[in-house]
């Protein structure tokens, strides 16, 4: 009997030990599983807020990247499936398109579809590009109207005569022809001092100059509507007038 009970005692002291151990190693495990937990809600919520950040910074280089834009030009092609438009703009072809939200105004300034676009159609698009895709505008506004005459441009040479300063208005003599020139609009250029293309104005034009004018007629009347003017040769060149304005 007493070994039994010695027996017992061995026993007991090997469950209290037992029971010591396996005690805080179950309380670390929960531990850990605890912090376990946190550091993964928290890598979680950091997570969503460099997300988020960017998203908000893709999101001004995208805006930053818009500029506001608008082509001109007859319709080529549409592609009705990729809403897409091919619009020829001073002899290059350029991808406009559309979406559900654009605003198309026909001829008659009524609202239509895209599906009423007809290719040679002059197109008015107006909307943002890409600065990295020049080539291709996201249209807002599309305005359908009548194909503008073409602006056929002329170049004159000849001798300056009368000037009514003004009016802007001079009289040139080319050969045995005399045009009246408009030039109010016009842009007027000549060499310096230094031999370099400078700009002046209406005021330093004098008669006799040698010049050349790019305009368009006005009809057949003899006048002519300048848009460059360029003195090639000034009549009094050691002139103060004809010396940096």
């Amino acid at each position: 009997m007493a070994k039994i009970a010695g027996l017992k005692k061995i026993l007991l002291v090997f469950l209290l030990f037992g029971l010591f151990w396996v005690a805080p190693i179950g309380a670390v495990e929960e531990e850990a599983l605890v912090v376990d937990e946190e550091d993964q809600q928290k890598a979680d919520l950091l997570k969503k807020e460099v997300e988020a950040i960017l998203a908000e910074t893709d999101s001004q280089d995208s805006d930053r990247l818009m500029v506001k834009k608008a082509f001109c030009g007859n319709l080529i092609s549409h592609r009705k499936g990729d809403q897409e438009l091919s619009v020829e703009v001073r002899g290059q072809e350029k991808i406009v398109r559309y979406d559900d939200e654009t605003v198309i105004i026909g001829i008659t300034r009524e609202k239509i579809t895209p599906e009423n676009l007809e290719a040679g159609s002059y197109l008015i698009a107006m909307g943002y590009i890409n600065r990295l895709e020049p080539d291709q505008l996201l249209v807002k506004r599309l305005v359908v109207q009548e194909t503008p005459p073409p602006i056929n441009r002329e170049s004159f040479f000849g001798i300056v005569g009368d000037i009514s300063s003004e009016e802007e208005v001079f009289v040139l003599t080319q050969n045995n022809l005399v045009f009246e020139v408009l030039a109010e609009k016009a842009d007027l250029s000549y060499r310096d001092e230094d031999d370099k293309l400078a700009a002046g104005k209406f005021s330093r034009l004098k008669e006799q100059d040698k010049v050349v004018v790019v305009g368009q007629r006005k009809d057949d009347n003899g006048r002519v509507e300048a848009s460059k003017i360029h003195i090639i040769f000034g009549s009094d060149l050691d002139n103060d007038s004809q010396k940096a304005e």
